[in-house]
């Protein structure tokens, strides 16, 4: 009999991708990595503080330990130098686990019809954004707005704050004051218990509303900063190209406005970055997630057009520090009106 042992590890390798991937997003999620990211503490003792079955928690760590993750799982555990990654970079399990976790198990009802969307829980979709934004899409921002050539913001508005991270990093380091809107009001609540906590309530409020009905009804800011991180990829698969360029146009109609734009460029096919890196690991599972949920990446030619159609003046463009993702796809512009 042929000897297909090593063959069978290697077909096995996405199904060891899968039980990791989870068991990490719940270790992060459950506090527990941060919990042995120390000093060592006893499992009973761990397990006490958790809430949890000392067994149970035993069976958890010995898994981790083969990964790599913990050390000592009868003992006292810690984190080893791979767990402390996985600390680092929680973000990205935030959104694509915690996230979209739930997004790919209905493949048999989402492949016969476009007009089924897969779930996601989109208070983890926010939070880990955010989380990614840190290292790639609040750099860039803050890079445009020092860029521009005009007067310093005087309020910034991210139109889609998610859990309001975002919104805050870039206020408490630009010292500006700001307004989130989103339409999930569990990220609001989240947001203003953010703003309470970093001491910056009086001047970050959040408001449950869509971007479009809030630029039309609430502006009350003169000479605002918009920022629409990710989020005109949303308006674009619920309601349409139509509706993309009346938002942007209804934005940069507000006296002394200047929007934002952070997008992904398109380009599932391009073997110059899907087999990049960041390209396999990230991009891949990102593009598949956009094909099944409400949600339509587009390329960096449509939003060109699309931002000339809505009578917007490009005014800078960027893209992340190649340190932190050299594949290009990320796209930040800064748009202002005709005439401004």
């Amino acid at each position: 009999m042929e000897d297909i042992e090593l063959r069978l590890v290697e077909a096995l390798q996405p199904v060891r991708g899968m039980f990791l991937a989870q068991v990490v997003e719940f270790s992060l999620r459950s506090g527990l990595l941060e919990r042995v990211d120390g000093p060592g503490v006893p499992v009973d003792e761990l397990a006490s503080a958790l809430g949890w079955s000392g067994e149970r928690l035993r069976g958890l760590l010995r898994y981790l330990a083969v990964e790599g993750v913990v050390t000592d799982p009868e003992g006292s555990p810690a984190l080893t130098a791979r767990g402390r990654e996985l600390l680092m970079f929680r973000a990205w399990y935030e959104l694509l686990v915690g996230g979209y976790g739930s997004s790919l198990s209905d493949l048999d009802t989402l492949m016969r019809s476009d007009q089924e969307f897969a779930s996601r829980d989109s208070a983890m979709v926010g939070k880990g954004s955010c989380g990614i934004s840190r290292y790639d899409a609040i750099p860039m921002v803050r890079r445009l707005l020092a860029g521009a050539d005009a007067e310093r913001p005087s309020v910034l508005v991210d139109l889609g704050c998610g859990d309001g991270t975002f919104l805050l990093d870039l206020c408490a380091e630009l010292g500006l004051p700001g307004v989130g809107v989103d339409p999930h009001e569990p990220s609001v609540v989240t947001g203003r218990e953010e703003a309470v906590r970093r001491g910056l309530a009086d001047r970050v409020r959040f408001e449950a509303a869509t971007a479009e009905n809030f630029v039309k009804s609430s502006v009350e800011d003169r000479d605002p900063t918009f920022v629409a991180a990710f989020s005109l990829q949303e308006v674009l698969e619920q309601q349409g190209r139509g509706a993309v360029v009346s938002t942007v146009r209804t934005i940069l109609a507000v006296p002394g406005s200047q929007l934002v734009v952070v997008e992904v460029d398109h380009r599932p096919t391009d073997p110059s970055v899907m087999h990049h890196g960041l390209g396999i690991a990230y991009y891949n599972p990102y593009y598949l997630l956009h094909q099944v949920t409400e949600q339509r990446l587009e390329t960096r030619a449509f939003w060109a057009d699309v931002f000339a159609e809505a009578g917007a003046t490009v005014v800078a463009e960027a893209t992340p520090d190649p340190r932190v993702d050299s594949t290009g796809l990320e796209l930040g512009y800064l748009l202002r009106g005709t005439g401004q």
